[in-house]
């Protein structure tokens, strides 16, 4: 898949300074946002320029496949309209393998497109039976004390987002709700009390934790430490620590690498998929950046399709995460 020529369409020339470039964007994003009569399309190329030419190193990055011949599409030929279109971010790999800053060069692996394996294959019975392994979604979520009902609405909310625009991109992904971080053992109250993420997306071996926060404000400003929006601080759940005891404890009970990932999703009070649009300063330009429910998508199915085990419905880890669903649905694995 060739690039978008992202300095086309911020309409700058590609010696332009960064404050040159920052200008752009911010008069193409006001002229073209959905709020003022704007396709969600074309913000969307927009947003996705200004996050390469925006950041000094992934810039650099996308200058070098310039030079060496990669083509680019012009600013008139479609462009790709999922968040991470052309790159994604890889923040934690296999079992051992370092943190590392957004890379520009992931691509959808052909295997993603292939018709799902099962490993074991589905003629033995164990570890998962056919109907759970055939099941897109695992968990439920149940309200919780009494402000339980809000969180209930939106965690439900998010699932939806992640069934109807991932998973349907994906043949062999899986999404797990409401999961335990460690097996929940024998005692019920022990496991409502242990640590767990609202959301683990499965492709293969692939792990990719999700969170989610309600913001009530269509722009947001993000340092790398802190969202502000509305002139308030938001609360964003860490999600890093928790994708790394997710991962090894899988892989301590059963075996293998895996790769692990997390992401922030910010939903919109106003039902926008592209709001909150997040304005990245400073150190925020780099590395980890909660995205709008719009441009998360994509990112999230392309770091899920990037495997070469992108087609694999490995029924191992979907009995392991099952049995750490809070609530799981259906008969017991």
């Amino acid at each position: 898949m060739s690039e978008p020529d992202f300095y086309a369409v911020l309409g700058v020339p590609p010696e332009a300074d960064s404050a040159t470039i920052r200008s752009a964007y911010r008069k193409a994003a006001r002229q073209h946002h959905p709020d003022r009569g704007g396709s969600a399309e074309e913000f969307h190329r927009i947003q996705a320029a200004w996050e390469v030419l925006g950041s000094a190193s992934a810039r650099d990055e996308y200058d070098r496949r310039r030079r060496q011949g990669s083509s680019a599409t012009s600013a008139t030929s479609p462009a790709p309209t999922e968040e991470g279109a052309g790159f994604t971010y890889s923040r934690s790999g296999a079992a051992g393998a370092s943190r590392s800053r957004r890379s520009t060069s992931t691509r959808r692996h052909p295997a993603a497109d292939q018709a799902p394996v099962y490993q074991p294959p589905l003629s033995e019975p164990e570890p998962l039976n056919l109907t759970l392994t055939s099941q897109k979604v695992h968990g439920e979520f149940t309200s919780r004390g009494l402000f339980g009902g809000k969180a209930q609405r939106r965690q439900q909310r998010t699932a939806e987002v992640l069934e109807k625009h991932v998973l349907s991109a994906l043949p062999a992904a899986r999404l797990f709700n409401d999961v335990l971080l460690t097996p929940a053992g024998d005692s019920p109250r022990k496991a409502k009390n242990a640590p767990r993420v609202d959301h683990v997306l499965l492709c293969g071996r692939t792990v990719l934790l999700v969170g989610s926060v309600e913001v009530a404000a269509p722009t947001a400003s993000w340092d790398g430490r802190l969202l502000r929006a509305a002139g308030k601080s938001v609360s964003l759940p860490e999600l890093s620590a928790a994708a790394k005891q997710l991962r090894l404890s899988l892989a301590e009970e059963i075996g293998g690498q895996l790769s692990a990932d997390h992401q922030v999703i910010l939903l919109s009070t106003d039902g926008d998929m592209f709001h909150p649009v997040v304005e990245a300063q400073g150190a925020g330009r780099q590395g980890v950046q909660p995205l709008a429910a719009g441009r998360a998508i994509g990112h999230l199915a392309n770091v899920l399709a990037a495997s070469a085990q992108a087609n694999l419905v490995d029924r191992g880890l979907m009995a392991a995460l099952r049995r750490r669903c809070l609530s799981p649905d259906g008969s017991a694995a």
